[in-house]
């Protein structure tokens, strides 16, 4: 009788070890899986308060619409903020992109505040990419995608399946949390998670993705409006110093040989000091930069370089970049890009005559287009 009371009590002992043993083990893989607490240092916000009523945000704050071109810009609106007085409109056809570099390490907290009206229809989204370069198409990667969907009336991580009930009329956080060091994202929607999963699984779960933020999009496929506010990038600084460049130069219709001026903004969001350079301007047109290079720039203290150019004589359609590099690391630049028009000049108002009495006789046409080949 001993001897079974001694072999229950072994089998308790033994089962109650191997429940807290595994008990521990789940404990444990649960604590590394999850995002280390970032820092609180904002290297990047926008809440489109400074921007004009109306305006397109196509080159304004480092914005643009995708590959770069306005047609997919969205506007700044009063209809809703939560930051008085301003948000930005997506509504369709919007497809609003803003890049970042140096964003590949450490933990990072992504925020941006959404409001859907109650009356909101179709499809607008909520994109992070890890990969993105003006005219790639498909070769660009996407990180995260959520999709905002009237008719089913969810929040919900594409491809992932994972949704949640669509919050209407009220300013509504999502919050991307990220540790590049353990390859780990977890979003979450009015503090409730959505999804979490490898940062380079990517949206179709192929886990070819990069440890890099390199965009976020904000989409409106065929949806009414949608207003975004107060958006933030925040996280571990480092000991090394990070470039991170904001703005575009498009100048429009503008005659030919015309003086022009502009800005962008250079600023170190990494630690220690930084020194840049830009390398490299357009081809066409005379350009100067104040200053073109910069010592010691410590964090949180951008520069803004005051751009002049002189417009080429040649009357045409130019776009061009200009590169500017972190000088301790090559492989961390900005590109800002350039764009101008130099419309063809009126006719004369001699030569608008002569081409009038030539429409009254077209046997002159006929002689004219002979001579003329």
């Amino acid at each position: 009788m001993k001897k079974k009371i001694v072999s229950i009590f072994v089998i308790m002992l033994l089962f109650v070890t191997a429940f807290s043993v595994t008990g521990a083990i789940n404990v444990e893989k649960t604590v590394n899986m999850k995002p280390k607490t970032a820092s609180t240092d904002i290297v990047w916000s926008d809440n489109f308060d400074s921007y004009p009523l109306g305006s397109s945000m196509h080159g304004q704050g480092g914005w643009k619409g995708w590959d770069n071109d306005p047609q997919w810009t969205a506007y700044v609106t009063d209809n809703q903020s939560r930051s008085s007085p301003h948000s930005v409109d997506i509504k369709y056809p919007s497809d609003l992109v803003h890049e970042f570099t140096g964003i590949s390490s450490g933990n990072w907290t992504f925020i941006d505040w959404v409001y859907v009206p109650s009356d909101f229809d179709g499809q607008s989204y909520f994109i992070l990419l890890d990969d993105y370069t003006d005219g790639a198409g498909q070769a660009n990667h996407w990180a995260i995608q959520l999709r905002m969907d009237s008719t089913l009336g969810i929040i919900e991580s594409e491809y992932d399946a994972l949704n949640l009930p669509l919050i209407y009329d009220l300013w509504v956080e999502i919050r991307v949390e990220i540790d590049f060091d353990i390859d780990w994202l977890e979003c979450y929607y009015d503090d409730e998670i959505l999804v979490e999963k490898a940062w380079t699984a990517g949206i179709n779960n192929n886990g070819d993705g990069y440890l890099v933020l390199d965009a976020v999009d904000l989409f409106s496929k065929e949806g009414t409006s949608v207003y975004h506010d107060d958006l933030s990038l925040e996280g571990e600084v480092g000991d090394d110093p990070v470039l991170l460049c904001e703005g575009d130069l498009h100048f429009g219709n503008v005659s030919a040989g015309a003086t022009l001026e502009g800005s962008f903004t250079v600023e170190n969001v990494g630690g220690g000091e930084l020194d840049w350079e830009i390398t490299k301007d357009p081809s066409w047109g005379t350009w100067t930069f104040d200053p073109e290079s910069g010592d010691n720039l410590p964090p949180g203290a951008p520069v803004t370089v005051q751009v002049t150019v002189v417009a080429p004589k040649e009357k045409d359609d130019f776009a061009g970049t200009i590169k500017v590099e972190n000088m301790e690391n090559p492989e961390n630049d900005c590109i800002i890009d350039v764009s101008m028009t130099t419309p063809m000049s009126q006719p004369s108002l001699f030569l608008q005559f002569l081409e009038r009495f030539v429409q009254r006789f077209p046997v002159l046409e006929l002689i004219f287009s002979h001579l003329l080949g």
